[in-house]
């Protein structure tokens, strides 16, 4: 009988831990339209706003049933992690999101402008380049105690400098 207690007693703790994960892996969904972007021909010295000049924007979707907070970071990618052919960003400062954080209501979708700046670098040209954004969808309200599982996605933009 006493095993049969722990028994159910575990059971009981396994089954409520999965209804807790289950229940927040689905109600914080996010995606987005960009996933592996790849810019050519991109000349030094110039600003390319990729809504503007490709009509990119980067769209966050709120696929979950709650508010959440969108925040979206630039990130130099691990070497590992690049295509043979293409460099880690120099600087992540060639990189802008705008806004890179905002709210989103249920099954609401969020638009930001993605910039890369090419710095006057001639040694640049006819290079290959990889930045990573890194966008997170946050509850929007902080739950007190508990496991908070945050969806994130790692979206690859790459872009090719003019020789």
């Amino acid at each position: 009988m006493k095993n049969f207690n722990k028994f159910l007693l575990v059971f009981l703790i396994f089954q409520s831990f999965n209804l807790l994960i289950s229940q927040s892996l689905h109600s914080n969904g996010i995606s987005t339209n960009y996933a592996d972007i790849f810019i050519a021909n991109l000349s030094i010295n110039k600003e390319y706003n990729l809504r503007i000049s490709y009509n990119q924007p980067l769209k966050v979707m709120n696929r979950s049933d709650k508010k959440i907070e969108v925040r979206i970071v630039v990130q130099v990618p691990l070497k590992d992690s690049l295509k043979s052919d293409l460099e880690p960003i120099k600087d992540i400062t060639w990189i802008s999101v705008l806004p890179d954080r905002y709210f989103l209501e249920p099954h609401q979708t969020g638009v930001s402008d993605v910039i890369i700046k090419i710095p006057k670098d001639k040694k640049i040209r006819g290079h290959k380049f990889q930045v990573n954004l890194n966008i997170c969808g946050y509850p929007a309200v902080e739950k007190k105690g508990g496991i908070t599982f945050v969806p994130s996605l790692l979206s690859k933009l790459k872009f090719s400098i003019k020789k």
